[in-house]
């Protein structure tokens, strides 16, 4: 009989696999070689599997059998087949193999060691218990024969990754994981805040700035209908002759001519108001009648389809102002419900702050949060929650700035604003429940206070006048003593009557967001620090580095010597990938940093993944990045104005949670104490170019139509293609839209696709050339695409010309609906208009004109091939954290040493890993399609993983 069994070992560590199968004299290996990888943690039996080729063409057949194994057998003897299983597996490693076979009855053992410069063969002879090893320091003839064979089994790791698990780095801080909110998508009214009715005290207006579409067609009574039921007829107007308050002055009037079955008003909320049956609203209102009026107020939710859900009636309505509230329970659920108040009275009844909340808010608040929304950011855990901006705090202008002050006290009473995203505030969602939600979820508050300076990328850039600047430099010292002031205090006071008596420990003030370096901000900053150094010095104040990578107030912030500095990016992909290293060569200096606002530019799992990359390195440089936080938080998926990237989006009924939320989380949650030094070696060749430029070429729109003409493409050597459109269609390929040649041009006249796009069929060979075109915009929101490059109908570039909402252009290169964005430049396209576009192709260069005037100038680089790593010490659990980001389409075997380390606390590590295709996204309709998966590893001081393509993985190793 003869039985077969494998033993590896390293520092004393041993790993056995259960006997494998056996006929006669025949070896059986199992066929699922990875399974036996994924159980020793160890590489040599992927390499195996890789030889497969090798080791036919020496005599050893590979055949599969019904069992499912795969086989050595014929022509080589035991002896010969251990042998070349021990040079192929220590010409690889420095481990110890030993195989060992039972013949006759008597245990033989081969063992073949490599160290240094030295090959060593022993012979072990089992005798009883006693067990004798001899040295021979010959090399077999059979293993030279097959040393060859050693180097095509051989496959060194992708990526070696060598962890020093004793030392220290820098400590990791308690703020390093943050989150940002604006109210920017729709953020706070009709999302984090819970109120259902749009509009509820009838103030919104007209709005002649931003980037949300309905500010300008908003009214005060928009969001409202009229109603008249079977025989009613009424007349309503918004007056503000006798107003609720000061701050809240408008209210409707609702004339009642005939009662009929009822007359009032229905609120649609925000394209809907989603309610879910046997759950709790709480309605109120104000209402008085004019004159001898006081007949009953029905109130109901409504379906869709107007059926009713839930109804009540409010009676003893006066001819004063008073607060009505009822609760009302659904019959069904319904996410597009209405909300209808009626009344059969006769006279003027007046209504304002007409509400609607799900009694299930947040933590169940009064004028609380959406409790999903709430929940998700919650989730994160976050160590700081920045607000209310951004940009919104500057303002539009200064009578357009977040005033903090305007947000607090009864919600009745607050004087609401507009903000220049383009949409109205009811600041029903003010500081009392920023403050309250940061104490709720375990985040340290980090408000953002305007300088008297409005927004410095819009008119009217005003700057108040220093005589004027004490005002706002009391409302940074003021909003400290709301926020920990005692009870007798002003503004402390006030806080306790909201029903806060304890104070909120406030201990970062942030002053200025993204302000411009001019000599307004220069003169107006100091004063703020000053003020708050004398008076608060326990306050950590956080300034402003300005807009963009290269930090241009940053030197400014050093001379102020603010606690931190706060820095913004909205970059690509790949430059978060390429900057991993940001930070390694910062002054240490000059003031630590905030990473307050960055993005990639997308939520598809490459952007993720780019992401944790760099934030592999802000967590080798913890030294000096103290926190961060990815913008924008929230964007509602009907209601969105910054669309390139959010980190959560959501709709009427359901969140959704992004790749990069998921990273966020994961980083967040898998911090650790301190950073433990590594290094990275990763064994793979450069990446790349992207395809030959010039290719086919193809013209195209997004949700436009337009006209062209007059398309040529000239080639390096002068031969010229194109079309002058004089003929039909045979020469294009149509992927998209509606193309007809008519007069000259060619016209694409389908303004509802996105994207029409049609190629010319004959390619241009090289990858030098020049494409020109002459276009015309004739209807729609976007300009046009000149595509370019094409190599087949899902890879290509395209020249994206007046795009995002006709606000910018550039150059994006598609790979199977996966969209990179490689250049970008502000601007847009006027229709009934002809324009001279032109592409300039030269190898790796891209330059694009419009009437003659440069556009873009873009040299591609090769495609970035690293991965990020890093290691964090989890002291309470005794755990090290390896955390790797591979942004690379090729999964990396990955090994990893644990140097000062012996013998693990636990030989099995818990593993989360975010891992799926490269464009993938979660929407409504797939909200899991990228989610973490949780698993466990086998690990020793040193083992092997595999690290799947565009995925990030945590592991987590107990050392003690």
């Amino acid at each position: 009989m003869l039985f077969v069994f494998l033993v590896v070992t390293k520092n004393a560590a041993i790993f056995s696999y259960p006997p494998f199968s056996y006929h006669k004299s025949t070896i059986y290996l199992p066929y699922n070689l990875s399974l036996l990888q994924q159980r020793f943690n160890y590489p040599l039996w992927s390499s195996l599997k890789a030889g497969q080729q090798t080791l036919r063409s020496s005599r050893l057949l590979f055949t599969q059998r019904a069992h499912n194994h795969e086989l050595f057998s014929e022509g080589d003897d035991l002896l010969h087949i251990t042998q070349i299983l021990l040079v192929a597996a220590t010409s690889c490693f420095s481990f110890s193999f030993f195989i060992c076979f039972d013949h006759s009855n008597q245990l033989y053992c081969e063992a073949l060691f490599n160290k240094s410069s030295w090959v060593g063969m022993f012979n072990v002879g089992v005798n009883g218990k006693e067990v004798i090893m001899q040295r021979k320091n010959r090399v077999p003839g059979a293993v030279i024969a097959v040393g060859f064979l050693a180097v095509s089994l051989c496959r060194a790791a992708d990526l070696t990754i060598d962890i020093d698990a004793l030392k220290r780095g820098p400590i990791l801080q308690e703020s390093l994981y943050g989150v940002f909110y604006e109210d920017i998508n729709y953020a706070g009214d009709g999302g984090l805040y819970a109120e259902l009715v749009q509009n509820r005290s009838f103030e919104y207006y007209k709005l002649q700035h931003g980037r949300e579409k309905r500010g300008a067609v908003m009214h005060p009574l928009y969001a409202w209908e009229r109603v008249e039921l079977t025989g009613g007829a009424c007349e309503w107007a918004v007056e503000s002759s006798a107003p609720l308050n000061a701050n809240n002055t408008n209210y409707v009037k609702i004339v009642v001519t005939e009662p009929g079955a009822g007359v009032g008003l229905r609120n649609s909320g925000y394209d809907g108001i989603a309610v879910v049956k046997d759950e709790t609203y709480k309605f109120s209102f104000y209402a008085r009648w004019e004159g001898d009026g006081g007949a009953p107020v029905n109130v109901s939710l409504r379906s869709a389809s107007d059926t009713p859900l839930a109804r009540a009636e409010i009676k003893g309505i006066g001819t004063e102002w008073q607060k009505f509230e009822v609760e009302l329970r659904p019959s069904a659920s319904d996410p597009k419900a209405t909300l209808l108040l009626t009344t059969q009275g006769k006279g003027a009844l007046c209504l304002d702050m007409i509400s609607l909340f799900p009694a299930k808010t947040y933590k169940n608040r009064a004028n609380g949060l959406r409790a999903d929304l709430a929940g998700a950011i919650a989730d994160l855990k976050p160590a700081t929650f920045r607000f209310p901006g951004g940009c919104i705090v500057h303002g539009h202008g200064l009578s357009n700035a977040y005033r903090w002050k305007d947000t607090l006290g009864d919600v009745a009473e607050r004087k609401p604003n507009w903000n220049l995203w383009g949409y109205h505030q009811s600041y029903g969602l003010g500081y009392y429940e920023y403050f309250q939600f940061c104490e709720d979820i375990g985040a340290a508050p980090l408000p953002i206070l305007p300088l008297g300076i409005s927004c410095g990328f819009r008119q009217p850039f005003e700057n108040t006048p220093l005589d004027n600047l004490q005002e706002w430099i009391d409302d940074a010292l003021d909003l400290v003593e709301f926020a920990n002031g005692a009870v007798n205090t002003k503004w402390g006071g006030l806080r306790a009557k909201m029903g806060h008596p304890a104070p909120f420990n406030l201990k970062y003030v942030g002053l200025g967001n993204e302000e411009h370096h001019t000599p307004e901000f220069e003169a107006r900053f100091p004063y703020f620090v000053r003020a708050l150094r004398d008076k608060h010095p326990e306050i950590v104040i956080v300034g402003t580095s300005g807009l963009g990578p290269g930090i241009p107030i940053y030197n400014f912030m050093d001379s102020q010597k603010v606690d931190l500095s706060d820095e913004h990016y909205y970059m690509q992909p790949e430059w978060f990938i390429e900057n991993e290293g940001r930070f390694d060569n910062f002054d240490r200096a000059k003031p630590p940093i905030y990473v307050g606002e960055y993005a990639s530019n997308g939520n598809q799992l490459f952007n993720a993944v780019a992401e944790a990359v760099f934030l592999t390195g802000i967590e080798r440089n913890a030294d000096l990045v103290h926190m961060t936080a990815y913008a924008p938080l929230l964007a509602h998926y009907n209601f969105t104005q910054w669309g390139s990237a959010d980190l959560i989006w959501f709709d009427h009924e359901q969140v959704v949670l992004t790749p990069n939320y998921h990273v966020q989380r994961l980083f967040s949650v898998n911090k650790g104490d301190y950073y433990v030094p590594c290094t990275k070696t990763l064994n793979l060749e450069p990446g790349p170019l992207l395809p030959p430029k010039v290719g086919k070429a193809g013209l195209g729109t997004w949700q436009t139509t337009v006209e062209y003409a007059d398309f040529k493409v000239t080639g390096a050597d002068g031969a010229v293609i194109g079309d002058n459109f004089s003929g039909d269609l045979q020469g294009w390929t149509t992927l998209g839209g509606k193309y007809l040649i008519k007069e000259g041009v060619l016209a694409q006249t389908d303004g509802r696709a996105a994207p029409a796009l049609s190629f010319f069929k004959t390619p241009a060979s090289g990858s030098r050339g020049v494409i020109t075109v002459r276009a015309r915009k004739t209807a729609g929101s976007e300009g046009f695409l000149v595509a370019f490059g094409g190599t087949n109908e899902n890879q290509y570039y395209w020249w994206n010309i007046g795009g995002w909402g006709n606000k910018r252009h550039g150059i994006e290169y598609l790979d199977n609906n996966d969209k990179q964005e490689l250049a970008r430049a502000n601007g847009k396209i006027e229709s009934n208009r002809w324009y001279e576009l032109k592409v300039e192709l030269d190898g790796d260069r891209i330059r694009c004109f419009i009437d003659g005037k440069k556009v873009h100038d873009f040299t591609e680089k090769q495609k970035s091939r690293t991965v990020g790593v890093a290691v964090a010490k989890d002291s309470a659990s005794g755990e090290l954290i390896i955390k790797i980001a591979n942004p690379l389409e090729q999964s990396l075997t990955t090994e990893v040493k644990l140097t000062g380390v012996t013998q693990l606390a636990a030989t099995e590590a818990g593993v989360v890993t975010l891992s799926g295709a490269r464009g993938a996204v979660n929407d409504l309709q797939n909200p899991e399609r990228v989610k973490p998966a949780i698993s466990t590893l086998k690990v020793a001081p040193r083992f092997t993983c595999e690290m799947p393509a565009m995925s990030v993985k945590f592991i987590r190793v107990k050392i003690d």
